[in-house]
């Protein structure tokens, strides 16, 4: 019993040793993609997808496999950089494919005033999966966004203003940032 206790400290230990060490990031998808559904046609179905649900599952999830820590402007906005995502996803009928598109706005400075509201860094990646509207709807769209995820986390890694940001070691407050996005955004906000 001694042992098992003693393993189950040290597994717990451990996990969080690697947790500290894992960059943190602000993820933020502005309120108007899920206020405004996009619709999705073909001839015989319409579809409306809620592209700040979908992008916001996919984009954390593809965080998350990459190993950085997540949190959002409802959980206390602490991290080490904040990424604004603005998806978009498009269904061609006749070939039967999901087209996502996520573009990717990284801000390092806490305070609205001091970005300019202006990135420091903007990547766009794009996905696509073949699928019909009829049926799992849902989990094409989600592989599709998750492509796109995949393509900005390869790029922002590649980035030295991103890796910068990154090597801080103190936590930073987006909240600021967070409250202010929204009106950021609003102009040219659309990825297509």
């Amino acid at each position: 019993m001694k042992h098992f206790l003693l393993f189950l400290l040290t597994l717990l230990w451990t996990s969080v040793a690697q947790a500290a060490d894992e960059p943190t990031l602000v993820i933020q998808v502005p309120a108007t993609f899920y206020q405004h559904p996009t619709r999705l046609i073909n001839p015989r179905i319409d579809y409306w997808h809620n592209r700040g649900k979908a992008a916001e599952k996919a984009g954390l999830t593809a965080f998350q496999d990459q190993h950085y820590q997540t949190a959002s402007c409802k959980s206390g906005a602490s991290g080490q950089a904040f990424i604004v995502i603005v998806p978009d996803m498009f269904y061609n009928p006749q070939r039967g494919v999901f087209h996502a598109q996520v573009l990717a706005r990284v801000y390092t400075q806490p305070a609205a005033d001091e970005s300019s509201g202006k990135p420091v860094l903007t990547v766009k990646g794009e996905g696509e999966a073949r699928g019909w509207l009829s049926s799992g709807a849902e989990n094409f769209t989600h592989k599709a966004y998750r492509q796109a995820f995949d393509s900005v986390i390869e790029q922002l890694q590649k980035e030295p203003v991103f890796r910068q940001a990154l090597d801080k070691t103190q936590l930073q407050s987006y909240q600021v940032l967070c409250d202010s996005m929204d009106t950021l955004t609003q102009a040219g906000s659309g990825a297509f």
